[in-house]
């Protein structure tokens, strides 16, 4: 005991100290259960406003109090876990990842997360009792279903050392996993906002729904199989298989560590030597053919499909039939479909350079747009809203080279046009914006990249970032950096702030003459949470990847590393 009291006398002026970890409000412990307890605070409001009579779908107009307390609460998620980042993982020896009565006991791997229910496994090891409130806490936070996978996920995170390199993985950020594989072009895909443990996806003959939840949990947990010896081979594939989810419901059942609906996550062995865990299920499937774009609610589990012939259709994950038909058979072939920031409108932007602007609770059997527009008189390619739903920017190509246009569509037709920015003579392909600060960035059909600053409505930055059109753009939700996707298959991360490459990804999906009447190369890119990089393309898969620790590269640009300063 007077051991004991002498090693925390000594630390009590060191506020990194384990012993002083309950007390240090700067700790990784203090900002991972901050984190937790805005995701719970998040997942109570969501289910509380509807019982209070409030439709989410409807928020923004029945209550733009309510519905600002939830981005407000999103901004402080995405803050925090940017905090999180920069302690690039748990301090050594963080708490105990092994049950002691199971040390030795054969099992999954896996399931050795269920040493974080031990009442006295926390990472505050001051017995004083002004540690005990904050052990009560932890041990809470730990139990709630709704943020377990975000403890795994950061108290099972190796920190990266000498024994896993990039060199070692092969390129930066570690290998790409395959999701899905096709014998045909992925065209597009949608995330669920509400559950991103599921997504659709559409190819040239279908849209599938799947349930990538053990993917997610096992990109994170793989490491804890590290020193397992697999006592089965499976073949060189490089790619997963999708199995439909009633094979495996009898046999594997849910994996134990994440909620996931709608979708049971199913358990699939992975294939290839290099790959262990759990694969992918295959929730729905739905007999649509050439849906070329698709996007999901900001907030809710639906989902809008835009395809070759024109039609525009709502889904709702989990459910077999379509909610709402917007745009039927017939229309001019669909190029960009989006919701704004709240989800009570979408835009679509078509083949033959129109606009039209949508309700997103609009019924009846003939649903009509409340806004057209006519931007571009070729074609246009993309479309995003910029800041509030009534400033909108497009992307296309005009036979006077006005390729990139903000529209106001508060004012009548004739006037709407705010300003035009001559660039990319060729035609833009691609648009995506860094709405905080202020950018909108502009891929073109040579390869070339635009970066433009909306505050003074002039060009900041025009560079060849590809050989081939950019087909894809996404900005990383912390605005550090921007990836891209072209034609041949290449995807790259650039910084915003210098223009600088920071990482490339070659043949990421190599272009296919097979499918070159469709598509080639890239299709889409989205940026998921934890540096997650989903995308799509010719080569008839669907990849996921981890971003590359963002902050290293920013050191090496001499930014400074704590560039949080935010505290709950």
């Amino acid at each position: 005991d007077d051991d004991d009291d002498d090693d925390e006398d000594d630390d009590v002026f060191d506020p990194s100290s384990p012993q002083r970890e309950h007390s240090n409000n700067n700790s990784y412990s203090w900002c991972l259960m901050r984190l937790a307890l805005v995701q719970l605070v998040l997942v109570n409001l969501k289910s509380f406003y509807p019982m209070a009579g409030y439709d989410l779908l409807d928020l923004p107009v029945a209550s733009p109090l309510c519905h600002s307390v939830l981005k407000t609460l999103q901004r402080w998620e995405q803050v925090l876990q940017k905090r999180l980042e920069i302690f690039g993982g748990p301090p050594s020896k963080y708490i105990s990842t092994y049950l002691h009565e199971e040390a030795t006991t054969p099992g999954p791997a896996l399931l050795r997360h269920k040493a974080l229910f031990e009442p006295s496994n926390t990472p505050f090891r001051n017995n004083h009792f002004s540690a005990l409130p904050v052990k009560r806490l932890w041990q809470h936070l730990v139990k709630q279903e709704e943020v377990q996978e975000t403890f795994i996920r950061n108290i099972f995170t190796k920190k990266p050392g000498t024994s896993q390199t990039e060199s070692d993985l092969g390129c930066p950020g570690g290998k790409a996993r395959i999701i899905h594989k096709e014998s045909d072009i992925i065209t597009a895909f949608a995330i669920n906002k509400a559950n991103r443990n599921c997504l659709a996806m559409a190819s040239t003959h279908d849209i599938q729904e799947l349930d990538v939840s053990s993917i997610l949990a096992t990109q994170v947990l793989a490491w804890i199989d590290d020193d397992e010896t697999e006592t089965k081979t499976f073949g060189g594939d490089d790619f997963l298989v999708v199995h439909a989810r009633d094979d495996f419901v009898a046999l594997h059942g849910t994996t134990p560590y994440t909620h996931s609906s709608p979708g049971t996550p199913i358990s699939v062995p992975w294939l290839g030597a290099q790959q262990t865990g759990r694969g992918a299920a295959v929730m729905i499937k739905r007999n649509i053919n050439n849906v070329r774009r698709m996007t999901s609610h900001p907030t809710l589990p639906y989902y809008l499909t835009g395809a070759q012939d024109g039609s525009v259709r709502m889904f709702e994950w989990g459910h077999s039939q379509q909610i709402t038909c917007f745009r039927s058979p017939g229309n001019s072939r669909v190029t960009r479909i989006r919701f704004n920031h709240q989800g009570n409108k979408f835009g679509i932007v078509d083949a033959d350079g129109g606009l039209s602007l949508w309700q997103t609770n609009t019924s009846g059997n003939t649903p009509k747009p409340y806004l057209t527009l006519h931007c571009h008189n070729k074609t246009a390619h993309d479309f995003v809203f910029v800041g509030s739903s009534s400033l909108i920017a497009t992307a296309g190509l005009s036979a006077d080279n006005r390729n990139v246009c903000l529209w106001d569509t508060l004012v009548t037709p004739a006037n709407s046009l705010v300003h035009a920015f001559c660039c990319h003579d060729s035609g833009a392909t691609v648009l995506s914006v860094a709405p905080r600060q202020q950018l909108l960035i502009t891929g073109g059909r040579k390869g070339w990249i635009t970066i433009l600053e909306l505050s003074h409505r002039d060009q900041r930055q025009s560079f060849q970032a590809h050989d081939s059109p950019v087909k894809a753009l996404a900005v990383d939700p912390t605005e550090d950096c921007f990836i891209s996707g072209s034609a041949e298959g290449n995807i790259k991360v650039w910084s915003i702030a210098t223009q600088c490459l920071l990482y490339t990804f070659p043949n990421e999906h190599a272009r296919q003459s097979l499918f070159r009447n469709l598509g080639t190369g890239v299709m889409q890119i989205e940026v998921g949470p934890v540096n997650h990089i989903f995308s799509c393309g010719a080569d008839g898969t669907m990849k996921m990847r981890l971003l590359p620790n963002r902050f290293a590269a920013v050191n090496n640009n001499h930014h400074h590393k704590n560039d949080v300063k935010f505290f709950i």
